[in-house]
């Protein structure tokens, strides 16, 4: 089950009904004490119940709401196709219509005085008399319903509820009137059994693992999660109800034979001393299981133990605890959805490693299994991240909002948090034209064929102290704060962008703002390559030459060239590994050095011969006409 939509009601700071939306990867963004906290702990209490980090009470309610009510609910996707309620007979969510009005599954919590007090489904339900009710009742109400509505017990099988149920509503036929309402499927206190309890307890079954790393805010050398994070695991093991069940019975078998020696040494004391023995009885007090275990450690290479090291490497390992616990979770309960919550993952990170998380986050959220939700304040952070990931939490007038897929989201984001663009112009007096291409490769590769091809180099020359070529590519926020930054310069601007065609996960990305920047008019131009990237436009005589390798030509346009080149340079290594046994940094690394060549050496050499034949020409020769028109 994916989660789609979380929606508050009158939880602490969310007074009013608030609807956020939840992707694969969601980054809650706003300022402190905003209210990004209190999402992540909702969806903990709502997911973890009694085992939630965060405990809920009756303070959690709004203050001066005059409502003690509060409600969490959460909207599914890929929910379970088929129910076993009737011994094993399915049924369905559509065919007891337990859908709302978009065929979502949409759970409503609502707590009062700190407890659960009631789960309903927000359902696009029958409001007949006659079927309204059909999930409350047990089956001999069931057949007296049907058999009131003069229904054959040949149009149903009479053991099974669901079957009459169906039979019921389709008896209405074009009279079955629908809305949605609250469907009630658990009450506090309320032991009857029907089919709408058994639906709940199955749905449970597939809920999604929460797995909720809160900021260690206080960031106090007393936090356990600070001080020491084997401990902390420690601890959090030893709650697992099934390790407990297992201590239990160990202390109890500890118990029965201390008991008996001590019985026995009673009964041989009261043969020499009556009187002292009548004094005494025995008495076990259970361990505290988290002193029996507090010799474990890390140790790193120069045996300095795991908890003498930094913050920053603390957080980090407690942080991939965390994920390697909720796997295990998964694994014990059979469920296949994980969500892993982060308040702050910045928090003690070096700017590299802030880096590479993103990074691992943004990959483990496009496994089709895993939800990533984060909390942040850092401009750093959220210059790493793809726009669609962002919503802003920001207060409007008495109320707090959450702001989405809105085309003014960057320059919101960019004024709450203080983004800096990350380029500066020397001399900005005399530049007129700004070029801008994704990566530093590829402005080397402009400037190389430019200066090696005369018939580029005739219509305009890069080194013109008139045009300034800047990398742009990278976060969709950083880039837009980039771009206003050049708008405010009043340059004349000039984006030619990888197309990165053939990626299935790259493709097009900057398609958006190509078309922002046309949009504008005046002297702003984009466009995307032809090709996949600047790769895709050296021969493949020059790769022959160089690499000894022979490239097919085979969809040309569309190849990742580096990474090829760089598998052929495997295979004639004298590794032993292959390309699939190499971990993505080493990949990387690999490619990356490929790339450089290609652009910073083997574009020296590219001729205008070698352009047509790859039926490139036309192309470059169009982006330096265009270069030209927009410095006069």
């Amino acid at each position: 089950m994916k989660a789609t939509k979380l929606i508050l009601e009158n939880f602490r700071c969310y007074k009013n009904r608030t609807d956020i939306p939840l992707k694969e990867l969601t980054v809650f963004i706003g300022k402190n004490d905003i209210g990004k906290s209190t999402i992540l702990d909702a969806l903990d209490i709502f997911f973890n119940d009694k085992d939630a980090n965060v405990k809920i009470d009756s303070s959690d309610a709004t203050i001066n709401s005059g409502n003690k009510e509060i409600l969490i609910g959460i909207v599914f996707t890929d929910f379970p196709t088929e129910l076993v309620i009737d011994a094993t007979f399915p049924t369905s969510l559509v065919d007891e219509y337990l859908l709302n009005k978009n065929g979502q599954l949409e759970i409503i919590k609502k707590y009062k005085s700190g407890k659960l007090n009631e789960v309903a489904l927000s359902a696009d339900h029958p409001t007949n008399k006659e079927a309204k009710d059909l999930l409350s009742l047990k089956i001999d109400e069931l057949r007296e319903r049907a058999n009131s509505l003069n229904i054959s017990e040949s149009e149903y099988n009479g053991s099974v509820s669901s079957s009459i149920r169906a039979s019921i509503r389709k008896s209405l036929g074009k009279k079955l009137k629908t809305k949605e309402t609250d469907i009630i499927i658990f009450k506090e206190k309320d032991q009857k059994d029907n089919a709408a309890k058994e639906i709940w307890t199955k749905l449970q079954e597939y809920m999604p693992l929460y797995s909720l790393l809160q900021s260690d805010r206080k960031n106090e050398e007393k936090d356990s999660e600070i001080q020491d994070p084997i401990n902390f695991s420690i601890k959090q093991i030893l709650e697992d109800q099934e390790i407990k069940k297992q201590l239990e019975l160990v202390a109890q078998k500890v118990d029965e034979s201390v008991r008996d020696v001590a019985d026995r040494t009673i009964k041989k004391l009261a043969e020499m001393n009556p009187e002292i023995a009548k004094e005494l009885t025995t008495k076990f007090t259970s361990p505290k299981w988290s002193s029996a275990f507090k010799d474990f450690n890390l140790l790193s290479d120069d045996n300095i133990p795991f908890n003498k090291r930094g913050s920053g490497v603390r957080r980090l390992i407690l942080l991939n605890f965390f994920r390697a616990e909720a796997e295990r979770k998964c694994q014990q309960r059979n469920v296949k959805d994980i969500i892993y919550a982060l308040e702050e993952p910045e928090t003690s990170q070096h700017p590299d490693h802030q880096r590479k998380l993103i990074e691992a986050f943004i990959d483990l959220s496009q496994k089709d299994s895993t939800q990533i939700f984060l909390s942040t304040h850092s401009p750093g952070i959220a210059k790493l991240l793809p726009e669609e990931s962002l919503i802003l939490i920001r207060k409007n007038e008495d109320s707090i909002d959450a702001l989405y897929d809105n085309k003014d989201i960057l320059k919101e984001i960019t004024e709450t948090l203080g983004v800096l663009p990350n380029i500066k112009i020397e001399n900005s007096t005399k530049v007129k034209l700004a070029v801008c291409l994704e990566g530093k490769n590829d402005i080397q590769f402009l400037k190389n064929i430019n200066n090696a091809i005369p018939d580029l180099k005739s219509i305009v020359d890069l080194e013109d102290d008139r045009i300034i070529t800047l990398p742009l590519g990278g976060s969709s926020l950083q880039y837009w704060v980039n771009l206003d930054y050049l708008g405010k310069l009043n340059l004349n601007q000039i984006h030619i962008y990888d197309s990165d065609i053939g990626h299935s996960k790259k493709a097009h990305q900057y398609k958006k703002y190509v078309d922002q920047i046309n949009a504008k008019g005046g002297n702003n131009f984009a466009c995307e390559t032809q090709k996949r990237e600047f790769e895709n436009y050296i021969h493949p005589s020059l790769i022959k030459a160089n690499w000894n390798y022979e490239l097919s030509t085979s969809n040309w346009d569309e190849t990742d060239i580096a990474e090829k080149i760089a598998k052929s340079n495997l295979v004639n290594s004298e590794s032993t590994r292959i390309w699939d046994e190499l971990d993505d940094d080493e990949k990387k690394k690999k490619k990356s050095n490929i790339k450089d060549n290609l652009n910073t050496v083997q574009s020296k050499n590219i001729t205008k011969e070698m352009l047509i034949e790859l039926n490139a020409y036309d192309e470059i020769k169009n982006w330096f006409f265009k270069i030209k028109e927009f410095l006069n």
